[in-house]
């Protein structure tokens, strides 16, 4: 067997896109080789220099698999569009929570009822839709379902869980540190109170604790999303065969 077809029956198995595959053969070719040289430098003949390296680096189902498992759940290639993604993810919550036409002209409605409450010296009014007791409007919207229509139920319940769920999975797939159910958590509600924030001051929307708690959950769901995919992806790469014929590299 030649070092060329050593090399692509080991990346032939890789579970990557093409070009990382590329790259991959790229550099083990650097290490085939470079040893190769040195046992050529040492004495040996090129075909008895070609065999001692394949032997030497063993069969090529193992290499696969140690390889494999090493590699990122992403490739370099594959991670830039997951990366746009995220960007376009990005700026689509931020336009719909905080940038939306509609939340705009709202907010002069928002701003009028503020004032008002101010001039009637009833500050506490100021807020009319200010929920900071946790619980308080998933109950309301339990005990009182048939006050609601079902567009404003669904919205604000599977709404600001679905919108939270590509965070929990998408920051894991691009950032390492970030494969952690804490980390998930945190930044899921750190990001969620600054938009909620930003809702309160700007007038843009309520500040409602439960929708707090309804965001981390989504951000929880899409991690977990990102744990089964990892799961699936880890079993797959074990599945490699580890054993191949010795003497098909002599």
């Amino acid at each position: 067997m030649k070092l060329e077809e050593y090399a692509e029956q080991v990346v032939s198995r890789l579970p990557c896109s093409k070009w990382e595959k590329r790259d991959v053969k790229d550099e083990l070719m650097d290490h085939l080789n470079s040893m190769k040289s040195e046992l050529v430098e040492e004495g040996y003949e090129e075909k008895e220099a070609v065999s001692l390296t394949l032997q030497r680096f063993g069969p090529t189902g193992a290499i696969s698999r140690q390889l494999s498992e090493s590699m990122p759940l992403i490739d370099k290639y594959f991670r830039k569009w997951v990366m746009s993604l995220f960007c376009m993810y990005v700026a689509v919550l931020s336009y719909y929570l905080l940038l939306s036409p509609e939340r705009w002209e709202s907010r002069a409605f928002m701003v009028e009822w503020k004032e008002r409450m101010l001039a009637y010296g009833a500050p506490q009014y100021s807020q009319p839709f200010l929920n900071t007791n946790l619980f308080h409007t998933l109950v309301d919207y339990v005990y009182r379902y048939d006050k609601y229509n079902v567009d404003v139920l669904v919205f604000n319940l599977a709404g600001n869980v679905i919108l939270f769920v590509p965070l929990g999975l998408l920051v894991p797939l691009l950032f390492l540190r970030f494969q952690n159910i804490h980390r998930v958590f945190f930044l899921t509600l750190f990001v969620s109170l600054i938009i909620e924030t930003l809702q309160l001051l700007l007038s843009l929307g309520s500040f409602d604790v439960d929708d707090l708690l309804l965001n981390v959950l989504g951000g929880l769901i899409g991690y977990g999303m990102f744990r089964l995919g990892a799961a699936l992806i880890y079993r797959r790469r074990k599945s490699i065969p580890y054993d191949d014929d010795l003497s098909a590299t002599s």
